[in-house]
């Protein structure tokens, strides 16, 4: 099933597109790893996990893919950079401490992802943060921003 749900997906996108897909919570019960190692086997792009700790496991159990956390906190920044997850920004607080963290261990160019407020307020940089993100990332050479979350519409004019 998740075989053929991929193969629907990438019929739906355009080539170039790349996929990213969720294994966190354990694969929502179905087993981390498992799922990973299918997804790496059916050449997926990129994994995203909620918390650090998930991706590591992941590394731990041969997992070779990219990983973004979608969730890093600054006592998961070690984990982060020793197993070489990407963790996704989405606030001026986790942005700046991450950046920190990065200048103190000599780090540069080192691969984030950043995310927008895509219309559930939960968590993101807001459209009013925009200038002054753009300024601020300027400044910050540590980081080499792999990817932007935004609102957009996607198939079949459904929100995301």
């Amino acid at each position: 099933a998740i075989r053929r749900n991929l193969q629907l997906y990438r019929n739906s996108l355009n080539k170039s597109v790349k996929l990213m897909a969720m294994v966190k919570a354990f694969s929502y019960g179905s087993g981390s790893h498992e799922i990973a190692s299918l997804l790496q086997n059916e050449s997926v792009d990129y994994l995203a996990v909620a918390y650090a700790d998930e991706g590591v496991e992941l590394r731990k159990a041969g997992i070779q893919l990219p990983i973004m956390v979608m969730n890093p906190s600054p006592q998961s920044f070690d984990a982060i950079l020793e197993n070489c997850l990407e963790p996704e920004l989405f606030s001026f607080s986790i942005l700046h401490q991450f950046s920190a963290f990065l200048q103190k261990n000599n780090i540069d160019n080192y691969t984030v992802h950043l995310k927008l407020d895509t219309g559930m307020h939960r968590l993101g940089f807001e459209e009013s943060d925009l200038e002054k993100l753009a300024v601020e990332l300027k400044k910050i050479p540590q980081l080499k921003i792999k990817s932007i979350f935004v609102k957009i519409n996607f198939l079949n004019g459904i929100d995301n």
